[in-house]
């Protein structure tokens, strides 16, 4: 018919040059001075769109309503029935007919059993105008109608596309013919199958098309009736298998990245088949293996973890490939449940298996993932000590790989662990030699840990941290915002959310910059609600409770603060808990609730000294300090024993910072029992070491001590504090 219809629309323009012929159809005619208009589908809304009067400006949605007016004249839809006939309109992918059939149905049988029932679309969306031409009385009939004028080869090709859910490539299709077409001939079915609106290109993604849903629907029933769909599975998920496979043990470089992500609900499709009675578990587990560093690098760690679960319970003896796959997949699968709310138990079971396995077959590349998403676990769970060891096994095994790119991360690891141990001098050793190795940009692919985590925003993260607790603060401030920069540079979200968690955040609420933090600690929260990071969710709980804890919203503070802790707790995951805890004390104790803040303190100094995380155990002295003191103001000698304590520890690690704080506290206390001059034998040396610029609560306090008139340092050594010497 299209044959005729071009013949003689040629010839009526050939001989009656002044006429003008509109014509409409499936596809072009394709002949001489033809321009083509195509006709798309009606407008859908988005997913996230949920205003009802903006629902309402979308034409499919308008027209749903308008045919259901006409049908039900007491029609008015309710917002929450607009959001079901906007999902009804994205599965219809805006097509009017469908819609007509749609519409005419929920005006009977209510818009909920429409939707319910889509899945079963052909039997339902068959209420057609009893006026309208036989194929279009029935959404079956219109396809029916269509696929029949399609030749062989189309008919062919069609049914085999619709096995990919989330649209496909050239090269995806010519992989489906497997040599029955040539390629010559894929692309002149696919153009022919294009053009008769049967196949659509793909807006958001070039070089991409796809099959509408409806369409997509009708060609899988063809295809089952064929009895194809195992082989065309098959060829699915090999293909994907193919196109991923050439990673191997390497990070996906970003347009890698961008270019698998177009393939998630394929690899879905995949991997639902390969492990169905009817499909393949071999396939599936490879794919499974070769998609870990996307699932990675995308934040999928959810998603990524209950895959290779699924994987893992697929095994069997006969897979020939088990050692190494297996053990890729329990490394990987440790390093997701960090990452989710997964507990520290079952992600340290999987790392003991991967790491066995790794070793058996000594693949040092692979004991490397292992042994430092072990680290992770063991810095996570608050465990500074077994990190720092695992660090210098980590260095270890780098060393024999001959790789400098492995040794920057090791000195990386044992900085960091250091750092929360306590030794502050040494953490800034290794950070330094981490950053100052060439290597730092990790290049090398292997090593990568499945993500770009740019190693050196890492170290300088925690050198922030480091030289914060030294004292230098405007350096420590000024590699945080550096580190930042880098990860924002590279658009490295989890580097950025480490960065904002290790080094700006906590710098910020450390100095009392409380608008710094805010910005960051709402960034923070932004990023890890945006990409659906459960494991990060109680890191935000607790520095915005800390916040504003030192905002005086106390109560406030004291509920985000304990639900991060509990969270935590619960999980296993004590890294920096004391810390919080020592903040939850504070905000207790502003809040008159001194038994209670003394019971939290208790608990965060019992944790420091368990786990070793000794690095903030002077504040923490200073806190029980104050709050004892609060408890019963006329006893001195305990909260001044503690102090004395906490000054001892600050030394003994080198951290001026804590140092300045606890001897500020201790002065207050000394000031406003008539011991001025002691007071500032304490704290002045200590506060004219930093910076006249820098601005903390502790500074201000000597500063203004320093000068009250008559307050002059004690000439007396009996009037000093034993433990008051500046180092």
């Amino acid at each position: 018919m299209i044959e005729t219809a071009a013949q003689i629309a040629s010839a009526v323009l050939r001989y009656c040059p002044n006429v003008t012929v509109l014509a409409t159809s499936r596809e072009g005619l394709r002949i001489d001075g033809e321009y083509v208009a195509a006709v798309p589908p009606l407008s859908v809304p988005d997913p996230e769109l949920h205003d009802a009067d903006l629902l309402l400006q979308e034409s499919a949605v308008e027209l749903f309503v308008t045919r259901m007016r006409a049908l039900r004249a007491s029609f008015v839809a309710s917002a929450q029935e607009l959001q079901k006939i906007a999902a009804i309109c994205r599965r219809l992918d805006g097509i009017p007919l469908a819609l007509e059939f749609a519409a005419a149905r929920a005006a009977n049988l209510g818009v909920d059993t429409v939707l319910l029932r889509l899945d079963k679309r052909f039997e339902l969306l068959n209420g057609g105008r009893r006026d309208q031409l036989p194929r279009h009385q029935t959404l079956r009939a219109t396809l029916d109608w269509s696929y029949d004028l399609l030749s062989p080869a189309e008919q062919n090709l069609l049914c085999r596309l619709a096995v990919f859910p989330a649209g496909f490539t050239l090269d995806a299709a010519i992989a489906m013919m497997d040599g029955s077409l040539s390629r010559s001939d894929v692309i002149e079915t696919l153009f022919n199958l294009v053009g008769k609106s049967l196949v659509s290109l793909d807006p958001s993604f070039e070089g991409r098309w796809r099959l509408l849903e409806s369409t997509r629907a009708y060609a899988l029933e063809k295809l089952a009736d064929a009895g194809l769909v195992e082989q065309a599975a098959r060829r699915h998920a090999a293909f994907l298998r193919q196109i991923i496979a050439p990673l191997g043990d390497t990070s996906p470089a970003p347009d890698d990245i961008s270019r698998f992500a177009q393939e998630i609900g394929n690899v879905h499709a995949a991997l639902d088949w390969a492990f169905s009675p009817d499909g393949d578990a071999a396939l599936g587990i490879e794919l499974t293996a070769g998609f870990v560093p996307v699932w990675m690098q995308l934040l999928s760690f959810v998603e990524c973890s209950t895959r290779i679960e699924r994987a893992l319970a697929n095994f069997s003896p006969e897979f020939a490939c088990v050692p190494k796959l297996k053990a890729q997949l329990y490394v990987a699968l440790g390093f997701a449940l960090l990452n989710t709310t997964g507990s520290a138990d079952r992600m340290k079971a999987a790392l003991s298996i991967g790491l066995g396995l790794a070793e058996e077959l000594s693949d040092l590349e692979l004991q490397l993932k292992a042994v430092w998403t072990l680290w992770s676990y063991n810095l996570n769970s608050g465990q500074y000590a077994a990190a720092k060891e695992v660090g210098e096994r980590y260095l270890e095994i780098a060393l024999r790989t001959g790789n400098p790119a492995n040794e920057t991360v090791g000195r990386r690891l044992i900085g960091a662990a250091t750092h929360f141990f306590g030794a502050q001098e040494d953490a800034r050793r290794e950070l330094t030699l981490s950053l100052d190795h060439a290597a730092h940009g990790l290049d090398g692919g292997a090593n990568q840990m499945w993500f770009l985590l740019n190693q050196s925003v890492l170290a300088k993260a925690m050198l922030a941290r480091v030289l914060l607790l030294q004292g230098k603060i405007a350096q420590s401030r000024s590699l945080a915002a550096e580190c930042l920069q880098d990860a924002e540079r590279e658009k490295d979200k989890l580097s950025i959310a480490y960065a904002l968690r290790n080094a700006v955040c906590p710098i910020a609420l450390m100095t009392h910059d409380l608008a710094a933090a805010d910005q960051a600690i709402s960034s923070l929260l932004e990023l890890v609600t945006r990409e659906g990071i459960a494991f990060w969710t109680s890191w935000t709980s607790c520095l915005k409770g800390q916040l504003l804890v030192l905002q005086g919203k106390h109560d406030d503070g004291i509920a985000l603060l304990r639900n991060g802790l509990k969270a935590r707790t619960e999980n296993g995951w004590l890294m920096r808990n004391p810390e919080f805890l020592g903040s939850l004390a504070e905000g207790l104790l502003a809040s008159g609730t001194p038994a209670q803040a003394l019971a939290a303190v208790e608990e965060a100094l019992s944790m420091s000294r368990q786990g070793r995380q000794l690095w903030c155990l002077a504040d923490l002295l200073r806190i029980k300090g104050e709050v004892l003191l609060a408890n019963d103001p006329s006893d001195l000698s305990r909260s001044e024993l503690l102090f004395a304590e906490g000054l001892s520890v600050a030394r003994e690690q080198q951290c001026r910072f804590y140092e300045l704080k606890v001897a500020a506290a201790w002065a207050r206390i000394m000031a406003g029992s008539n011991r001025q001059g002691t007071a500032l034998d304490l704290v002045g040396p200590l506060s004219a070491l930093f910076d006249h610029e820098i601005d903390l609560p502790a500074l201000a306090f000597a500063r203004a001590l320093a000068e009250i008139p008559g307050i002059s340092p004690s000439t007396c050594d009996g009037d000093r504090p034993a433990s008051c010497t500046c180092h």
